[in-house]
Parts: C-alpha cells; sequence; structure tokens
C-alpha cells in the first residue's frame, strides 16, 4: 500500500469513528426527547418562516431568546452585525460565514453527521481513484511483463532450434571425422603393406639374379630356376593387390 492510501485510510477510519460516535449521541437524544439548544460557528439556520429579529444581541441572548420563544425551533446570530433572527418550522443548517446557527441538539448531531458523510465520501472517493490509478499501472505492468515473457519464451524456442541444429551439426562433424580418421588408417596400412611387399619383392630379385649368375658361372647352361615361378607368383598377386 502507498503512503497516500495510507494517509486516507488512516482519515477515513477516524472520520468513521467520529460518525459513529456522533450517531450514537443522535440517537441517544432522539430518545431523550430533550429540546435543548446548541450552537454552530459558521453556520446558519433556515426555518420556514421568520418570528423576529433582536438587534444587539449575543449568541448567548440569542440561545436564550429561541429557547423562551415557544414557536421557536432555530436561530441565526450575525457577528457582524449583532443580530438574533429566530425561525419557526423545519429547517436546515447551511454554511454561512460569520454567523452562528442556534438549533436544537437532534439537528445538530444530523448536520455533524451530513457533514461526516460529505468527508467520507470525498475521501472513499479519493481512495478509489488512487486504487483505479494503481490497477491501471499495475495492469500495464502486467502487460509489460506478459509481453516481455513472451519474448522470453520466443527466444528459448529459437535457442532450442539452434541447440538442435548445432547437435546435428556435430554429428555430421563426428561422423565425418571418423570416417576421414578411418580413410587414414586404412590409407597408412594399404602404404605399409605396399611398401612391405616392394621389398619382398626387390629381395626376391636380388636372390634371383644372384642365382641366375651363379647358376651360369657354375654350369654355363641355361634351365628355369624355380625362384622364378615363385617371383612370377608374388609379382601377379602384387598386381591384384594393387588393383584392389
Amino acid at each position: 500500500m502507498s503512503s497516500q492510501m495510507e494517509t486516507l485510510s488512516s482519515q477515513f477510519n477516524s472520520l468513521l469513528t467520529q460518525y459513529q460516535e456522533t450517531y450514537s449521541q443522535l440517537i441517544n437524544t432522539l430518545n431523550s426527547g430533550t429540546n435543548s439548544l446548541t450552537s454552530i460557528s459558521n453556520s446558519s439556520f433556515v426555518g420556514e418562516s421568520n418570528i423576529n429579529t433582536i438587534q444587539g444581541s449575543s449568541v448567548d441572548n440569542c440561545l436564550s431568546s429561541c429557547s423562551s420563544t415557544q414557536s421557536c425551533s432555530g436561530a441565526t446570530f450575525d457577528n457582524n452585525l449583532n443580530t438574533c433572527t429566530l425561525s419557526s418550522g423545519n429547517g436546515n443548517v447551511v454554511s454561512s460565514s460569520n454567523q452562528t446557527a442556534i438549533v436544537q441538539q437532534a439537528i445538530y448531531y444530523t448536520s455533524q453527521l451530513e457533514q461526516i458523510n460529505d468527508q467520507l465520501t470525498q475521501i472513499n472517493s479519493s481512495m478509489m481513484n488512487l486504487a483505479n490509478s494503481s490497477m491501471n499501472n499495475y495492469s500495464q505492468t502486467q502487460q509489460q511483463n506478459n509481453q516481455q515473457a513472451q519474448i522470453l519464451n520466443q527466444n528459448y524456442q529459437t535457442l532450442q532450434q539452434e541447440r538442435s541444429q548445432i547437435d546435428e551439426m556435430l554429428r555430421q562433424y563426428q561422423t565425418l571425422n571418423s570416417s576421414l580418421e578411418n580413410g587414414n588408417i586404412n590409407i597408412k596400412a594399404n602404404y605399409y603393406t605396399y611398401i612391405i611387399y616392394l621389398i619382398i619383392v626387390i629381395f626376391l630379385i636380388f636372390l634371383l639374379m644372384k642365382y641366375n649368375l651363379t647358376g651360369e658361372q657354375r654350369g654355363g647352361s641355361s634351365h628355369i630356376s624355380p625362384l622364378l615361378f615363385v617371383f612370377l607368383a608374388i609379382i601377379i598377386i602384387f598386381n591384384a593387390y594393387l588393383k584392389n
């Protein structure tokens, strides 16, 4: 609750207490049937008709004059002119500066209740306006929060989609990398196998040449060496390997 609302609420509660007390006093006065008079500052009593106007009077004299006059239901004392106007019949108390209303206590309490009621109504109206203003601000804030939540949710969905794309790219990269590694392994294995076969071939050629040369020196006759068949077999196998 804002400080302004707290102030208005405190004023309202205080006036409400005063209103309840005044109402209780009005009930007691009506039940007692008393017709005693009292005065209200800055007010005047407007009755159905005027009985008499007394010159050079005072508030107390005006009150006494009305009390001693049987038909007087209220009076008005003018503080500037020092006059007292006696009235009869039902009447109302109205605000009037520099005047004092002389009325019965029941009318006094009724007038007080009307004034307090007006003040309560004004304060209650101010509280309602403040509450509506706060509600509008809350609605605007709530709307902004909802919009922000929607933006965050959209960002989350976008991030989730991008995360899926990143995962797919990573999976493809890992698959490609694994294929490249396996290819490199196969290439290296084939390369090493090729080197070994090449060394074997060279070694066999060397042995074949050496054997042929030695045989020619010994016998001088030509004949087919068994190593020649081995050599040809190795050449055929090596050629088939290279094709694969």
